[in-house]
């Protein structure tokens, strides 16, 4: 009879545990939700004929129609960063902080954005990481930090942000939180590890991790609820698409050359570390 009751015991605070865990994050999931607008569900791609013109890839760098950078590419254990990357790094404001220099500005406005609304400042608790320093955390937490050579920080384009005296998942309780979980997209970052993105990035929701792509490749993440691995694939190779004043196309090289769309002065275009480049005429 003991022994029936000690099982029922363990079977009652097991039980416990399991209901706990799941309000847990039930409770999660709301705070979130509660702080997430009406997603911008009319921002489509549409496919669209257009003239194009072949450019060398080794002229991209010194053609001065084009702005070049490495906003696009996709970092992950199936997309590693290769040996021979360099990656375009700068301090920002001599705070220490290391970042990709395409990013410097865009944080610059966001972080002001954060405190003009929020009255909050945003601190960076992880930046710039060497592949050396990766390694040392993959050693140390194998079920928590990314394998060398598949993590964003790495490349500069991410970062660990958090108020004071929140930080983690505590960072979505603050009203900075929920301002960069529903805004960092006008200011060309999104939630790389969004809550809806699980089976398709295999890490959880990161509210605190922000990663730049760029204000219309933000827009249109943000919009249709996708992971960046879901977006570059959506781009259909060697096609061209249209969205608000925006020219798109994801181009795989080839005998050394890609397409681009004729007769504009202004592009933008970025490796998106999967082969191709991606085209962004504006």
């Amino acid at each position: 009879m003991k022994t029936k009751y000690k099982r029922l015991i363990v079977l009652c605070f097991v039980s416990a545990a399991i209901i706990f865990s799941a309000v847990g994050f039930y409770c999660r999931n709301i705070i979130y939700i509660s702080a997430v607008q009406l997603f911008e569900t009319d921002i489509r791609l549409e496919k669209v004929a257009f003239e194009t013109e072949k450019i060398k890839v080794t002229d991209i760098e010194t053609d001065e129609r084009f702005a070049v950078d490495q906003s696009l590419m996709l970092i992950n254990t199936e997309y590693k960063i290769s040996e021979n990357t360099v990656f375009d790094i700068t301090e920002y404001k001599n705070s220490g902080v290391k970042m990709n220099s395409c990013m410097v500005e865009a944080y610059g406005e966001l972080s002001d954005a954060v405190f003009s609304e929020t009255g909050k400042r945003l601190y960076v608790s992880s930046h710039l990481r060497t592949a050396e320093e990766q390694a040392e955390l993959f050693e140390e937490s194998p079920e928590l930090a990314t394998e060398p050579g598949a993590s964003e920080h790495e490349t500069g384009l991410c970062l660990d942000i958090y108020v004071q005296y929140n930080a983690g998942d505590n960072f979505l309780k603050t009203d900075a939180g929920r301002f960069v979980n529903t805004k960092c997209h006008e200011y060309g970052f999104i939630i790389r590890y969004p809550i809806y993105g699980y089976s398709e990035t295999g890490i959880r929701f990161e509210p605190w991790h922000i990663r730049y792509v760029g204000k219309i490749h933000a827009k249109i993440i943000y919009a249709n609820r996708l992971t960046l691995e879901e977006y570059i694939f959506s781009l259909q190779e060697n096609t061209v698409y249209t969205v608000e004043n925006f020219l798109i196309t994801r181009q795989r090289p080839t005998d050394g050359y890609i397409d681009i769309p004729k007769g504009f002065e202004n592009y933008h275009i970025s490796p998106d570390n999967t082969g191709c480049f991606i085209v962004t005429v504006y």
